[in-house]
């Protein structure tokens, strides 16, 4: 079978390679799967340049990948052979750029009739990190507020099909002024765009005297430390990323200056958040409902992934680069058959 490995870190276009490898065999609790459709992440790209989370980093040498729809097409001893043929997402399996992926029988998730491949091939990442951090995590319910940065970005477009179902509100920070009035379209209540010097003024306008509850933010640098500063008496901020920093390399660029005393006098927590880690946390039972929820919901179509574009395996390097584009129209999709 072929196979994208990385027997080193480094750039992407110099250290990913295709190879073809022994077909693998399931073990009897496993099942293995013929990958369909495998997204490229720009944490994939992290992954390979060896700068995530150290957790998350693959012995080498390893397939990158972190996501993923298939067909199964063998099953272990224990696995009933019903299972042969049926659809399925991944649950928190890496190595995804490979035709054939083995994995656990119970984290293969079978997909609905109504979902399509690419939109089925983008259901754990994004999805599941704002589905988790708004209604899991924040709580949020009808007629509360969520202060988040980045809304243009894939996650902060979830947040507002979510809070559009549930019925909260969202003050939506965005980096360009041609974003304000994409980002009310679709939903948000409040949209600030922080290339403008008074935006923190805005901000305080906005959430009112108390100040911010319930945010989150995925820029850090002077973003999230004003998100910090702003945060009402006992108010939370979750961080789960850090886009001012990507393609960083100066480890100052890395840092979040957080006011003490407003986070003292408060008594505001601060707390980073990481979707691979809340998985672990997870009893496979409860994350696997988690992923079958949003499933439904795609099917339903109160759910949409963004629009995605298929690159052929052969190609891996085209969509390499369409993720590194600061502003791309689809989500590159790495596609292990002919369409």
């Amino acid at each position: 079978m072929r196979a994208l490995i990385i027997e080193k870190n480094g750039e992407p276009s110099a250290v990913v390679q295709s190879c073809e490898l022994p077909e693998p065999t399931p073990g009897p609790t496993e099942l293995r799967v013929r990958m369909l459709l495998s997204p490229v992440h720009p944490s994939d790209l992290h992954v390979i340049r060896g700068r995530f989370a150290r957790q998350r980093q693959p012995e080498l040498p390893a397939s990158p990948g972190s996501e993923g729809v298939g067909i199964i097409d063998a099953v272990g001893s224990e696995v009933p052979s019903s299972r042969l043929g049926e659809r399925v997402v991944l649950l928190n399996v890496p190595g995804t750029w490979r035709e054939k992926v083995i994995s656990p029988a119970a984290r293969a998730i079978p997909v609905p009739a109504a979902v399509s491949d690419e939109d089925a091939a983008q259901a754990l990442v994004n999805p599941m990190t704002a589905w988790a951090m708004t209604m899991l995590e924040h709580e949020l319910g009808r007629g509360d507020w969520l202060v988040q940065s980045a809304a243009g970005s894939t996650v902060g477009r979830f947040v507002l099909q979510i809070a559009k179902t549930q019925g909260f509100h969202t003050i939506n920070l965005v980096r360009r002024h041609e974003q304000v009035a994409e980002i009310q379209s679709l939903g948000g209540d409040v949209v600030i765009c922080t290339a403008q010097d008074n935006w923190p003024e805005q901000l305080r306008e906005a959430v009112g005297g108390e100040g911010i509850v319930k945010a989150i933010d995925c820029v850090a640098g002077r973003t999230g430390a004003t998100l910090a500063r702003q945060l009402a008496p006992g108010g939370r901020l979750l961080v789960y990323g850090a886009l001012s920093t990507h393609r960083q390399t100066e480890p100052a660029a890395f840092e979040m200056p957080i006011f003490a005393p407003a986070l003292v006098y408060s008594a505001a927590e601060v707390r980073g958040w990481f979707l691979y880690l809340w998985l672990q946390r997870k009893s496979l039972l409860e994350s696997g409902e988690g992923l079958r929820s949003l499933l439904e919901q795609m099917a339903a179509g109160s759910l949409r992934p963004p629009a995605a574009r298929r690159y052929h395996f052969n190609d891996a390097l085209e969509a390499f680069a369409a993720t590194e584009r600061a502003a791309h129209d689809a989500k590159p999709l790495l596609a292990f058959a002919e369409s």
